[in-house]
């Protein structure tokens, strides 16, 4: 703290402010400021909004004659608090399953990236190949059992073994 000048600590550490802040317990501050600040706030929040909006209807409604319309408005209060409440579940399971696709995409493309720069394109390139023909191959084995399937009326996959006498 050398670039502070020595007048300007004495005069903050003389100030009956910061004085009573470094002597008092944090505690204490809080509830201080709670019973100063929170507590009046709140208890006018309820005297001007909550009572006359919200209590005193409902008080009115409970006692009325009419406890179908009570029982109806308390299903539809259940009923739009629930959605939201799964509305709510569904954003984080879909953040999380993004999350976890995108986590996922990245690492295939820095694994390729990577392999790319070990491997060489030359390289790559044939292993390219080399996986392109076997899932043409794959794909082109699938089509022909399919097909072979329903010409034959089995419904099932073609196995390729030949007429192996079975």
């Amino acid at each position: 703290m050398d670039f502070i000048p020595e007048s300007i600590i004495n005069l903050l550490q003389e100030n009956p402010a910061i004085q009573q802040l470094t002597s008092s317990s944090l505690t204490i501050q809080l509830t201080n400021a709670r019973v100063t600040y929170l507590d009046p706030y709140i208890s006018h929040l309820k005297t001007t909004y909550l009572d006359p909006y919200l209590i005193q209807p409902l008080a009115a409604m409970l006692a009325s004659s009419m406890p179908d319309l009570v029982s109806v408005l308390i299903l539809a209060l259940v009923l739009i608090i629930s959605l939201k409440v799964l509305d709510y579940a569904r954003r984080v399971v879909m953040f999380w399953v993004t999350l976890a696709l995108r986590l996922v995409w990245w690492g295939f493309i820095l694994g390729a990236g990577w392999y790319v720069y070990n491997a060489g394109l030359e390289k790559t390139g044939r292993d390219l190949g080399w996986f392109y023909g076997v899932t043409k191959g794959f794909l082109e084995r699938f089509q022909d059992g399919f097909e072979g399937g329903r010409r034959s009326g089995t419904g099932g996959y073609y196995s390729g073994g030949g007429d192996r006498g079975f």
